[in-house]
């Protein structure tokens, strides 16, 4: 398996690599795998959905309660699901 080059960002304790695709095949979804979805705060929900609505992003689930806070999820360009949390 061909795996070169790659890269990476590194969020305090969390190391995110990730690869190049390797063939023209359609990605699949990452829901439902060992690794369902990746969750960034942000400031302002309303004004991301917003965005993203204009922009055609599609939304994997509409706004959803966290905690104490609100939620959403969408699809990535890769099509692996992100989840955008409200900063309180």
């Amino acid at each position: 398996m061909f795996r070169s080059p790659r890269a990476a960002v590194e969020f305090g304790d969390v190391f995110l690599t990730w690869y190049p695709r390797q063939t023209q095949e359609v990605l699949a979804s990452t829901r439902g795998h060992a690794c369902d979805h990746i969750g960034l705060s942000v400031v302002d929900l309303d004004a991301w959905i917003a965005k993203f609505r204009s922009e055609g992003v599609t939304f994997l689930e509409d706004e959803y309660v966290v905690g104490e806070t609100r939620a959403v999820m969408i699809e990535g360009p890769s099509r692996e699901a992100l989840e955008l949390v409200e900063a309180a």
